[in-house]
């Protein structure tokens, strides 16, 4: 079959990145590929990634280091944000819990955990396996067409699962917001 009939896609999807993270430093999960957070942020972020590939590709300014969220070896109280940018859905779903409980053992006090990413509904079995969304990332240095995308199948998510994951690891939610088919989530610890 040919693999453009099996997408399945989400068009214009928009996220304004123009609020300012306060913190000196911050941690972004799977900051490779377009590496939207280290864009904004260059020198204040450690942009991590399970694929050396994805971190090359990123923009230069931020701290690349090749590393699985699932296992973050910095010590506990390390940062003052961490961030996932449509990161969650690449993660094994049986792994989101292990990856919260890094991500609030690394975070400071009163630290936030920041994430975007798209509501996937259940896979319906059909031609289309692939789920792709194509978002228009606003930020301060210019805008940034990107698109991301999974085999469907076992990756439904939404923006209640992820506040449930972050209430059984511990944090408190500061702030949610849905935007079409995008959400996103600010955490305290």
């Amino acid at each position: 079959m040919n693999q453009d009939k099996r997408i399945h896609v989400i068009l214009d999807q928009k996220v304004s990145l123009i609020e300012v993270l306060n913190g000196n430093l911050i941690l972004d999960i799977g900051g490779g590929g377009e590496g939207v957070i280290g864009l904004c942020y260059g020198e204040r972020v450690v942009a991590i990634d399970p694929s050396k590939e994805e971190l090359e590709e990123a923009a230069e300014g931020p701290l690349k280091v090749v590393m699985d969220s699932r296992n973050l070896l910095f010590l506990d109280n390390s940062f003052d944000i961490v961030t996932s940018f449509f990161t969650q859905m690449y993660i094994n779903k049986a792994d989101h819990e292990k990856v919260f409980e890094e991500i609030y053992r690394v975070l400071k006090k009163d630290g936030q955990f920041i994430m975007w990413d798209i509501t996937i509904p259940k896979y319906n079995n059909g031609d289309k396996d692939i789920f792709v969304v194509k978002v228009k990332v606003e930020t301060p240095l210019k805008l940034v067409e990107t698109g991301y995308g999974v085999l469907w199948k076992n990756k439904e998510q939404s923006i209640d699962y992820y506040l449930g994951l972050g209430s059984k690891t511990g944090f408190k939610v500061i702030n949610k917001e849905i935007n079409d088919q995008i959400f996103k989530i600010i955490f305290s610890k």
